[in-house]
């Protein structure tokens, strides 16, 4: 099982890899304005395929509040790096993530390719580069997904959001989404602090040892709940803004304004903002 998963991903990414070359190459010719709106709508089968072939299950909820069209500002909870296969399967996205992965073997070749956008968080005098950047993605009508945690955890509370990265939103008056991703079975048994470690990427766990255990696994099962978009053009682009909105991001993804504080498998009961000691993701 483990090595069909293997060769099924290792047939099919080449060939994605060239499609997204030649893709680039004739949006570049023909239609240089609408670049990342193609690239992630190609990316978007891509993600498609490989959620089929890791066997995740998808429960949505609030899928009346999808996007229908590109240009959004996309929020989320993180856990893992199944977290980015999950979301890219459900709308095309353009990737925000730590400068490490840029440098590694392969994955940092092609998530270049998608165009996603490298945050050097140790730096913050560059944060307006950053930002300048997502919203060049934005006017180009490609939906952005930024987990504004910093990190991903292991789900036991769900860190304070960062403010900085909302600019971009308010910019361009992007519409913001909201999302809750909450993994529920792994193998059909509930996620709890005895298996989540076989899905969640967090803290120093080294990604080839943990996604040859996850080709592994027989099944995973995530609910993810679509909040209501919020729309940005009441909101100025400051930064007591962007604090204003990244709060009411984080309580809606917390469940705060609709769940009273409750959560399950992804976010514990108890949501008061603290550090976990947790490494970039």
């Amino acid at each position: 099982m483990r090595w069909l998963k293997l060769i099924a991903l290792s047939l099919v990414w080449p060939l994605y890899f060239v499609l997204a070359v030649l893709t680039h190459m004739g949006v570049t010719l023909f239609c240089p304005a609408l670049r990342w709106q193609v690239i992630s709508s190609l990316m978007r089968s891509f993600t498609v395929l490989v959620r089929v072939v890791l066997n995740i299950k998808i429960i949505l909820e609030g899928e009346g509040n999808r996007p229908e069209k590109a240009g959004h500002f996309i929020v989320c909870n993180h856990l893992s790096y199944v977290d980015g296969i999950i979301l890219g399967s459900i709308f095309p996205v353009i990737y925000v993530s730590k400068r490490e992965v840029r440098g590694w073997p392969l994955i940092g070749q092609w998530t270049a390719l998608l165009g996603t956008v490298f945050i050097d968080r140790k730096r913050k005098e560059r944060t307006p580069l950053f930002v300048d950047e997502i919203v060049r993605k934005l006017r180009q009508k490609a939906n952005v997904l930024v987990f504004p945690e910093g990190t991903s955890t292991n789900g036991e509370r769900l860190l304070p959001f960062q403010s900085a990265l909302f600019a971009a939103s308010l910019s361009v008056r992007a519409p913001v989404v909201p999302i809750t991703l909450t993994y529920r079975k792994v193998d059909g048994e509930p996620v709890s602090p005895a298996n989540w470690d076989r899905v969640y990427w967090y803290g120093d766990m080294e990604f080839a040892g943990h996604f040859w255990a996850l080709l592994g696994l027989r099944s995973v099962e995530v609910s993810v709940k679509i909040h209501p978009r919020i729309e940005t053009r009441d909101y100025k682009n400051n930064s007591l803004s962007r604090k204003r909105l990244s709060l009411v991001c984080y309580d809606l993804v917390s469940g705060r304004l609709g769940a009273k504080g409750r959560s399950r498998g992804g976010l514990s009961s108890s949501l008061a903002p603290r550090s976990t000691g947790s490494s970039p993701r």
